[in-house]
């Protein structure tokens, strides 16, 4: 072998070794994600069995990225580890989120806003601010959190967040949060509403009975479709799964829907620990005649207690350690994480699907997915989950 078939053999090595590292990290990325979504939608959806919620699982994650980027010592090993951050330092990590970020919020449907403020007497480092504008897209600002100034410092921050989220996600910050102890604070809104591939058909869609959450009997606006979809029936969560694909086939909503009626703690708890898409390794294209209520759900919180739950605790006390995020000698830290979303969900969609009610009755091995009782649902990215919640009681705003 000659030196030149020598040097094209290592070098054809070395790609193929490189390759296989960006795919092995982003299937470990996608991973670490997926198992975040579990234990946030838990977290936070086991007390609101009753309620609507829904939860941007991947925009917290970015968002603690950047946080970490800015954080040291106890408070950047519980961020790495609680909100799965995944391997590498700082700049590896802020590196990695950024892009999948940039990569999320191509697709107009998804509009994001991840902002950080800092009270007007204390000064951000130029690196973090560097980091933050370039690859979060982060609007980082010293404001001033002083009463009566907090008002209009809420408002203003209200303002940002709903310009960039175009208008769905509003009052994500209340200005009783901001007083004269006010450090810093993150506020995290992300909206998603898209068309599917396959429209529901609009005159299909009628009053249908739903099962609240605890128990009541409503009439809600129910979509219609019978159309060929990824769908299994799953042993380990005890429910039925549907898979509906949006125009972006980049984007899919997974429907998880318990067999018991009254299943959907039951169907949380499984969850825990696991990566859902593994779970639904046995989906399968059937024809699936499929009743869904159409629903349009924002949800809000503050992310102290979920994020405690997972052991992130020092960020929010005078023990954290912000040293990279502000330029100051002494720690500072982070008073508040509000986050908000907001998913709809309706007829609209690009193409007619094949089936229509006339033809029906041709289709009599189709499987049935009527959600009338209590589902979850995760709308994923590629091969990460991005979006969890659940629908428990009827409120089409």
């Amino acid at each position: 072998m000659t030196l030149s078939s020598v040097q094209c053999l290592l070098l054809s090595l070395a790609i193929l070794g490189s390759c296989q590292a960006r795919t092995s990290a982003g299937l470990d990325a996608a991973r670490d994600r997926n198992l975040l979504a579990a234990d946030l939608y838990n977290a936070v959806g086991a007390e609101r069995l009753n309620e609507n919620v829904v939860i941007g699982t991947a925009a917290i994650q970015t968002s603690m990225a950047l946080a970490f980027f800015g954080a040291k010592g106890q408070t950047a090993i519980e961020l790495k580890e609680g909100m799965r951050l995944g391997i590498g330092d700082a700049d590896q990590v802020s590196q990695r989120h950024g892009s999948f970020q940039q990569a999320l919020t191509r697709d107009n449907n998804l509009r994001l806003a991840n902002n950080i403020y800092i009270n007007e007497n204390l000064e951000f480092k130029n690196s973090f601010r560097d980091v933050a504008q370039r690859q979060f897209d982060s609007n980082i600002e010293k404001l001033d959190f002083h009463p009566p100034y907090n008002k209009r410092t809420a408002a203003a921050i209200n303002q940002a967040v709903a310009t960039k989220t175009n208008n769905q996600i509003k009052d994500i910050l209340r200005a009783e949060l901001l007083n004269d102890r006010t450090e810093g604070v993150i506020v995290n809104g992300v909206t998603f509403s898209a068309p599917w591939q396959k429209a529901f058909k609009l005159e299909k869609t009628k009053s249908r009975s739903f099962r609240t959450g605890d128990g009541q009997n409503v009439n809600v606006e129910t979509m219609w479709t019978l159309q060929n979809l990824n769908y299994a029936e799953v042993s380990s969560l005890d429910a039925k799964v549907l898979e509906l694909p949006y125009q972006n086939q980049e984007f899919s909503m997974i429907l998880l829907l318990p067999n018991r009626k009254d299943g959907l703690r039951a169907l949380q708890q499984s969850l825990v620990g696991k990566n859902l898409l593994t779970e639904l390794g046995s989906m399968s294209m059937q024809k699936v005649e499929v009743e869904l209520p159409k629903f349009s759900v924002t949800f809000g919180l503050s992310l102290e207690k979920p994020f405690k739950q997972l052991g992130v605790t020092t960020m929010f006390s005078r023990e954290g350690d912000f040293g990279n995020m502000y330029r100051m000698f002494v720690s500072h830290f982070i008073n508040n994480v509000e986050h908000k979303a907001h998913v709809e969900v309706s007829e609209a969609g690009v193409e007619q699907p094949l089936e229509t009610g006339v033809l029906k009755g041709l289709f009599s091995r189709s499987k049935k997915f009527e959600a009338d009782h209590p589902f979850a649902f995760a709308i994923k990215y590629k091969d990460s989950i991005v979006f969890m919640g659940h629908i428990a009681n009827y409120a089409y705003v």
